[in-house]
């Protein structure tokens, strides 16, 4: 950082508690805690994880020690009734989801823990029973090795069943219906999709408002996830006897590789993901969302693939920055979600909403919307504002079928490769509510802390205490750990406001500072409004600029907290993508800069860490600087700047030593930042004060090329440690 100018502390606007009360996106009352150390709640594949029938809404989860546990409420907002069943699943495979569905009579169906093995399945004891009946065959026929079930409902109230049946690479694709009339289940398909056991298919379906059948899916030629390829399409318009394809042709079945009608091809190895999403609009035309890497690029991006007329058309709907390689076998740890997809058709126009996660956007629960697919103009925005760690979208999709209300499950997860855990505290259950159309108000969820979890566990819920570690000789004199929603404590934090140094691109104001989820939420966005301190002619570059363009926030501690010597710690995550320049900083209290001396325990643009140290010289502005450099690349870990790191300074009377998650950066020797202007004043042997910002461009950030707002360096604290 640079030269330092101060400003009056404002305060931010006050959001209590973890109910965001809101016509827009909200989330409700937590349902309760649940597994969190993978993703075998937060799947998106899960058919369904929340269901609505008649004024009755249900949602089924695996709690703190694997029972799987119901839910039932009166909508539209009425008291969650929890109830934990007999029943246990091996929730450290994240394969072994819950599905659930309610059938037209009001019994709960419940098939669970599967991940090629016998059937799970068991019903409700009686309508609207939370009493669940022993475990039951549904038609005694290939139960034996069965993945990945689905429940779908039929307009008239019958239950469709889907389930793989066989293993990954070699597995067949299983229809079971059953009747509300006679409370049996019959198999509609023992083989509805052939891998000819050479490959499988996964798919996704869904059964539109006319009773149709909707079904694509990728083939994929081994467990290796690179071998997915293609995206194929079949319907049903009689309840699954018979299949067509989208131009009403007869299909001979089964279904193979050579008879498939292919919505999209796409060949293997273009990070091409398996088991997304199908939706149908009114008037029965299928649109799949999925992501791939398009041919001569190297960056995933969400695809829309839908029937136009009489041809398929794919459309790409993100501007993803990021590359990343899908590769392997097992539950991958992926910095995007699997997405969900609803449309709506009024007055001609279809909209499309496409939901997700992006550790681009911080891994909140995000939307893409597209108010008319004719444009293809997509809009992101956040419907949690705090990150869901590595949860998928799934959703109500009866609730959305009779109301045009999305009910999403939301739940903070983990998630390892190859199905390892994370050390992650049970989490919050939560349904959020958002009706499209309407603006969207990110909604608060809260988290729950992991005692001793790792630089990329969460931390608490808001209004959590937690204790700061002690170290051997160390004294904790202050902290802030982030744990009252609203503005940052203003007996700690003062902000500067306007253009401050470097020609960087941003307005600093308080408004783009908040306490969330037990965090710092500093949140660099894109806003363009007139400069209120532009002078025509002028020139210096703060007043030159007739418009701002991009707004941030810049926090310190001066006139309030101040330390010579001591243990600094701030654990954080950074957004390390293009043009973006968080820090975490000091400044001596004595003296202009460089002369009070600047330390800057992480400062982060153009790809690398720096730590340096600064005092002055001869020349006024002109700092001799002591700086290491660490390029992110270098850690060998595609998702570090996902994750939460602690950087820390440790300062005594000889020397000065930076770090990032203990590794040593920067060793700088006081004897070394005496000023050289003559007065041999030393700036390191005075009281600092700490500052944290992002900054956004200027003359070291780099340019924003690609880079999609808004932005956030979340904070989960700040310590200081003195012997």
């Amino acid at each position: 950082m640079r030269p330092f100018q101060f400003a009056g502390c404002l305060l931010l606007t006050l959001v209590s508690g973890a109910l965001f009360q809101s016509k827009t996106a909200q989330a409700q009352t937590p349902v309760g805690l649940g597994w969190a150390k993978n993703n075998v709640n937060g799947a998106v594949f899960r058919k369904n994880s929340v269901v609505t029938q008649g004024r009755d809404q249900y949602t089924a989860y695996y709690d703190s020690t694997g029972y799987v546990t119901l839910a039932k409420r009166r909508l539209p907002a009425g008291p969650w009734q929890v109830q934990r069943t007999a029943y246990k699943g091996n929730v450290k495979d994240a394969h072994n989801v819950i599905s659930l569905m309610a059938d037209g009579a009001g019994y709960l169906h419940l098939s669970f823990d599967h991940h090629n093995n016998p059937l799970r399945y068991c019903r409700g004891k009686a309508p609207g029973s939370l009493e669940m009946g022993p475990l039951e065959a549904m038609t005694g026929q290939q139960e034996q090795k069965v993945s990945y079930p689905e429940f779908h409902r039929f307009p008239g109230g019958d239950v469709l069943f889907m389930y793989r049946d066989g293993g990954s690479g070699n597995g067949n694709l299983v229809l079971n219906r059953y009747a509300v009339k006679t409370r049996q289940w019959t198999r509609l398909h023992s083989v509805l999709i052939d891998g000819e056991g050479k490959r499988n298919a996964y798919w996704q379906a869904c059964i539109d408002a006319r009773g149709t059948i909707h079904v694509s899916w990728v083939w994929r030629e081994s467990p290796n996830v690179a071998s997915n390829h293609d995206m194929a399409y079949a319907c049903s318009k009689d309840g699954g006897q018979t299949w067509q394809h989208s131009t009403g042709e007869a299909y001979l079945l089964p279904i193979t590789e050579s008879s498939a009608e292919y919505a999209a091809r796409i060949p293997q190895n273009s990070e091409l993901i398996n088991q997304t999403a199908i939706t149908a609009d009114a008037a029965g035309t299928p649109y799949i969302a999925t992501y791939w890497r398009p041919a001569g690029t190297q960056v995933p991006q969400y695809q829309l693939i839908y029937k136009d007329g009489k041809a398929w058309k794919t459309v790409q709907v993100s501007q993803r920055t990021t590359p990343f390689s899908l590769s392997g076998v097992g539950t991958k740890k992926i910095p995007i979600a699997r997405p969900q997809l609803l449309v709506s058709t009024q007055k001609g126009r279809t909209a499309a909403y496409l939901l997700y996660r992006d550790a681009e956007r911080q891994d909140l629960a995000s939307v893409l919307q597209c108010p008319d697919l004719a444009q293809n103009q997509w809009t992101p925005a956040d419907l949690t504002a705090s990150s869901v760690g590595n949860w998928e979208p799934s959703y109500d999709t009866e609730r959305w079928k009779s109301e045009g209300i999305l009910s999403l499950f939301v739940q903070r997860t983990g998630q390892g490769d190859g199905e390892t855990l994370e050390n992650l505290a049970p989490q919050p259950v939560y349904i959020l509510e958002w009706k499209p159309g309407q603006p969207v108000q990110p909604a608060s969820i809260g988290a729950v802390t992991t005692p001793g979890a790792p630089a990329g566990g969460v931390k608490k819920a808001s209004g959590a205490q937690a204790a700061a570690p002690s170290y051997d000789g160390w004294k904790l004199v202050w902290a802030d750990e982030f744990n009252t929603p609203g503005a940052p404590d203003p007996k700690s934090w003062q902000f500067e406001t306007g253009f401050a140094r470097n020609h960087e691109l941003q307005w600093y104001q308080p408004d783009n500072a908040r306490v969330e989820g037990g965090y710092l939420v500093i949140e660099a966005r894109q806003e363009t409004r007139p400069n209120p301190n532009y002078k025509a002619g002028s020139t210096d570059w703060r007043t030159s600029r007739p418009s701002i363009e991009y707004t941030s926030a810049s926090l310190n501690t001066h006139g309030r907290q101040q330390w010579q010597y001591g243990r600094f710690e701030m654990r954080a995550r950074i957004d390390a993508r293009s043009g973006l320049w968080p820090a975490f900083w000091t400044l001596g209290v004595d003296k202009p800069w460089p002369s009070n001396g600047e330390i800057d325990i992480m400062e982060y643009y153009k790809g690398n860490l720096l730590a340096n140290v600064a005092s002055g010289t001869t020349q006024p502005y002109t700092a001799k600087w002591h700086s290491e450099t660490k390029p992110v690349a270098s850690f060998a870990d595609p998702a570090w700047s996902q994750k939460f790191h602690v950087w820390r300074m440790d300062w005594d009377e000889k020397a000065i030593r930076l770090y990032v998650d203990d590794l040593l950066l920067n060793e700088t020797l006081l004897t070394n930042t005496v000023n050289q202007d003559g007065t041999q004043f030393n700036p390191m042997m005075q009281p600092h004060y700490v500052l944290l910002n992002l900054a956004l461009g200027g003359d070291n950030g780099g340019p924003l090329t690609g880079t999609t707002f808004p932005s956030r360096y979340e904070i989960d604290y700040v310590r200081v440690y003195q012997r």
